[in-house]
């Protein structure tokens, strides 16, 4: 009989530590800016704005950054990945526009978002109207994504200030209008590129973004440094180096 009880202790440890080990591992959480990083707000009436993507939302157009759905549809290839977006716009304009753009699957952005978190979700930790809406208003995932800690999250956002530590923002790598073609007349204007490599880059920012993204999930399963750490890591060392999506010169 102890024998017996002393067998089934032992095959009940190891199912308990057989179950453990196949639990999911903690999250990954990539949440990604709206304005200026996955969509451009764009003037319809500009032959070299207005293309077959443009998606319009309360009265307003908008082009997604190119090859945004691809790079969705990679990263939730990833089961421990979770993506989720962030806009300091209104809750009805950043849900319509996500539902309304599809992924190559055919799913919205709306449909594989993990939660999306709008202006009332921001952290105001200034009522100093003077002062930058970025610097008056901050971007906090505490209490609102379930079992997220800072050490496996990133916030994409073309102002990664919007970050509020302990929490971590990258660059978007975005800071020009779209265009559909690089457009050399434009050059003395703010906010266009100088020539057509900085308006490939981008063009292709998703791309890198993906890349990125990819070597920091990667190397976090090796390592004892957090995935928030390795991306930032990363991003400083690498993410200007790509002028294109065929030249990604590390």
């Amino acid at each position: 009989m102890k024998l017996f009880l002393a067998g089934l202790l032992l095959t009940l440890s190891f199912l308990g530590r057989a179950i453990a080990s196949q639990s999911p591992s903690q999250p990954i959480d990539i949440i990604f800016d709206i304005d200026w990083t996955t969509f451009y707000t764009i003037n319809p009436t500009d032959p070299n704005q207005a293309d077959s993507n443009i998606i319009w939302v309360e009265g307003k157009a908008y082009r997604p950054t190119e090859h945004l759905g691809e790079v969705l549809e990679s990263l939730l290839q990833h089961p421990e990945v979770r993506v989720s977006f962030f806009s300091g716009g209104e809750r009805s304009r950043n849900e319509a526009l996500l539902k309304a753009f599809r992924l190559p699957s055919g799913r919205s952005a709306f449909d594989v978002s993990y939660r999306v978190f709008s202006k009332e979700d921001l952290s105001v930790v200034s009522t100093d109207a003077t002062m930058p809406f970025s610097k008056r208003y901050k971007k906090s995932l505490e209490g609102l994504l379930p079992n997220a800690t800072p050490e496996r999250a990133v916030l994409i956002d073309d102002q990664p200030e919007f970050a509020k530590a302990p929490w971590v923002g990258v660059s978007s790598l975005g800071r020009f209008n779209f265009q559909k073609n690089f457009d050399a007349s434009k050059i003395p204007m703010s906010f266009f590129p100088e020539n057509r490599e900085q308006w490939m880059a981008e063009k292709d920012k998703a791309l890198m973004w993906k890349t990125l993204l990819e070597e920091a999930i990667s190397s976090s399963e090796k390592s004892e440094t957090s995935f928030a750490q390795i991306v930032s890591s990363v991003w400083s060392a690498k993410s200007q180096n790509a002028l294109c999506k065929n030249l990604f010169s590390f």
